[in-house]
């Protein structure tokens, strides 16, 4: 048995974040967490300029000083400086890893294992990429996928796969990469993200294996309220993916798995419980 907090989105620095941080904190006084997944956009609204930028500090380190836990993380847009003329912003998250005690981002894409669960951690910052690049990206993280012996692989990158909000279903190269993986042969259990300032609870049809649906979170709600009339149903295709659960409410998904299920609750900043469900 394992339980995590999952959550993207977070490194605004605002009231918002602070308010997500509180009720992460009373999750964690209520359960036995172990670990915080962090889907990226870790600082807004360009990243860090070196690994001593005070950002980290007041995005990161203060919002969080009550949480005694680690946090996994990954990179989103912003952590590159969302901007193709600023280039190596995000190496300094990496090397931050060996400053701060809660940070844990090794590489730019990595695995842990823990309970009955493998969590691969991805760099879905495609636009930022050489073609070789991904592949370099795809063929390590294939291998270390296919050759998993936990009862549920878990993926967490930033951007989405399927999403009703605002940047909605995955963009060409990304939807490319993840259908590759199931095409290989990838058992993928959970996909788990941020970007769109949501929450979304999916289950997707698996085109190589009708017998194996992917179930997809996106929970981008740490630090920044969600544009309410940005929501496209219609994303949502027949045959390809069912919707079971939309918020535009700030909060986190809590994760617990066991090795006969993965339950998981969505909580809103006030800590209210919005859904429940189960992976069997």
């Amino acid at each position: 048995m394992v339980q995590f907090i999952a959550v993207g989105d977070t490194g605004s620095g605002h009231k918002e974040q602070y308010q997500v941080a509180e009720s992460m904190e009373k999750l964690c006084k209520n359960k036995p967490i172990n670990s915080i997944l962090l889907l990226g956009d870790n600082i807004y609204e360009e990243g860090v300029d070196s690994v001593n930028d005070k950002k980290f500090k007041t995005k990161f380190e203060d919002p969080y000083k009550n949480i005694n836990k680690v946090f996994h993380v990954v990179l989103g847009n912003h952590d590159y400086g969302n901007d193709f003329h600023k280039k190596g912003n995000e190496n300094f998250q990496i090397q931050y890893s060996k400053i701060s005690k809660k940070w844990s981002m090794p590489a730019k894409y990595y695995s842990i294992k823990r309970g009955p669960c493998e969590i691969f951690f991805l760099d879905t910052n495609f636009e930022f990429m050489s073609e070789s690049v991904i592949m370099k990206q795809f063929y390590e993280m294939l291998h270390k996928i296919k050759h998993s012996k936990s009862k549920w692989n878990i993926l967490c990158g930033h951007h989405t796969w399927r999403s009703v909000g605002g940047h909605g279903n995955a963009e060409r190269r990304f939807e490319i990469f993840m259908n590759d993986l199931l095409k290989a042969g990838a058992r993928i259990d959970l996909y788990m993200c941020g970007h769109d300032h949501c929450k979304n609870i999916i289950v997707k049809k698996n085109p190589y294996n009708p017998k194996h649906k992917v179930h997809l979170v996106v929970v981008g709600t740490g630090g920044k309220f969600y544009p309410k009339h940005l929501l496209n149903l219609n994303n949502m295709k027949e045959g390809d993916s069912d919707l079971l659960f939309h918020s535009p409410n700030l909060g986190v998904c809590h994760v617990d798995a066991t090795s006969k299920r993965i339950k998981l609750t969505c909580y809103n900043e006030q800590l209210m419980k919005e859904f429940n469900y189960e992976i069997k």
